[in-house]
């Protein structure tokens, strides 16, 4: 606020056949305040929503609403049949697998034809010799020769057949291995999956407990019909993603009690940080260009006429809001300084707050209402000896009800302070 004297003379000017009433200010040095004013709402150091993570029903619920609560703090249990199913098919399923882990994939036939292949050792070649020795022993001629070959020839049989059923018993043999193998490695692929999804399930379970994400006061959300039936139909979309797991039987989204449905991600109450408070406030886009942080302010409760706070600009929003009335308004946050422990502050209060955006030591103030534009100027009319002379000004700031100038005015000199559209240069003044 600008500290100057203001010297008013009533008086009559002509102007033509019509007298104009007007008064006079002396031109000062001061100081000039700019500030500008924003709608604003009292908002709490922190706030911070507890959420569910399970899908289940309230079990009981262990603090009240304005209790005092700190982080880590249990505030609601809930019991959950669908993780109970849940966990019990993923063991279902890791023991299933271990069953077949253990399971024989294929038969193996290499001992079988190994028996064959030692049956035919152990009886042919000493059939083939007695041949052998029978040929041998007939008359030299066609028919002793006829003899021999013919043993040849089932000796060279023998040997084919033996090494075919000893490839056929390798083969066997490796082909069981292979497909034990085969099995094997989907049986422990299985137990991993069925493991890693029992795993999941049981650290579902510890979501069965909500504690408190942050320290401050608790108050359990309320919901209205409409909240009640979005998420009620959440509720239906869930049970079917969760392949026809049952949804809480409770009532869905209605005031948290014993018994009532909830879902995971939904709100159930919220903490409050009441250690401090800020307000919010709302600064047309044409004002907002002109904070800063650190900028002070003036903040006036609408429900405590009698209090008034001050406080810091802390932050202005990068980004805009859709404001009311149309247009666009920047979010700005102002910490309140030195609050007294008395104040009465509650969340969501409405107020107004002055911020100080612009402080200048001028030795040329005015009244602004001593300010006329004219022909793309600002001027004030200046008395000179009685006259009214037109004096074009520079408006350095403006503050509340004064203006810092610049031009061809001196301190001392007085202007004229009202009504000076209907003043022209060159007026006579008393």
């Amino acid at each position: 606020m600008a500290l100057m004297v203001v010297v008013a003379v009533a008086a009559s000017a002509c102007r033509g056949s019509t007298d104009v009433s007007v008064e006079l200010a002396e031109v000062t040095s001061a100081e000039v305040v700019r500030t500008i004013a924003a709608p604003a709402v009292v908002e709490p150091r922190g706030r911070t929503a507890v959420t569910t993570e399970v899908l289940g029903e309230v079990a009981a619920v262990l603090v009240d609403d304005g209790d005092a609560v700190q982080e880590g703090d249990p505030l609601v249990v809930l019991e959950s049949p669908s993780l109970d199913l849940q966990i019990e098919q993923a063991q279902a399923a890791v023991d299933a697998a271990d069953a077949l882990s253990g399971v024989q994939a294929g038969v193996d036939l290499s001992p079988l034809i190994g028996a064959v292949r030692g049956q035919l050792e152990g009886v042919v070649p000493d059939l083939l010799d007695g041949l052998e020795a029978q040929a041998e022993a007939l008359p030299e001629g066609p028919a002793r020769d006829e003899a021999q070959a013919a043993v040849e020839r089932a000796r060279a049989s023998y040997e084919d057949s033996l090494a075919r059923l000893t490839d056929a018993e390798q083969e066997a043999r490796a082909a069981a291995w292979r497909a034990s193998a085969s099995q094997r490695t989907a049986a422990e692929a299985q137990k991993r999956q069925a493991e890693v999804a029992l795993e999941a399930a049981r650290e579902q379970t510890d979501g069965l407990t909500v504690t408190a994400p942050a320290s401050g006061v608790i108050e359990f959300a309320s919901a209205d019909a409409s909240t009640a039936g979005d998420v009620g139909e959440l509720s239906d979309g869930l049970g079917g993603l969760l392949g026809g797991l049952s949804v809480p039987s409770g009532a869905v989204g209605g005031p948290l009690a014993v018994g009532v449905g909830v879902t995971p991600g939904q709100v159930i109450a919220t903490i409050y940080d009441l250690g401090g408070f800020h307000v919010r406030a709302e600064v047309d886009e044409i004002d907002a260009v002109l904070l800063r942080a650190g900028q002070p302010a003036t903040i006036l409760i609408d429900a405590l006429p009698d209090l008034e706070l001050a406080g810091r600009v802390a932050h202005v929003a990068i980004a805009p809001e859709r404001a009311p009335t149309g247009g666009v308004a920047f979010p700005v946050r102002v910490d309140l300084r030195g609050l007294p422990d008395d104040a009465g502050l509650r969340v969501g209060l409405t107020a107004s707050v002055e911020i100080e955006v612009q402080r200048v030591e001028s030795e040329t103030v005015v009244p602004s209402s001593a300010l006329l534009r004219r022909g793309g100027q600002e001027v004030v009319y200046v008395d000179i000896g009685g006259v009214a002379r037109e004096v074009p000004v520079t408006v350095e700031v403006i503050g509340d009800g004064v203006a810092a100038i610049s031009g061809e005015v001196s301190p001392g000199q007085r202007v004229v302070a009202s009504n000076v559209a209907d003043i022209e240069d060159g007026q006579e003044l008393p």
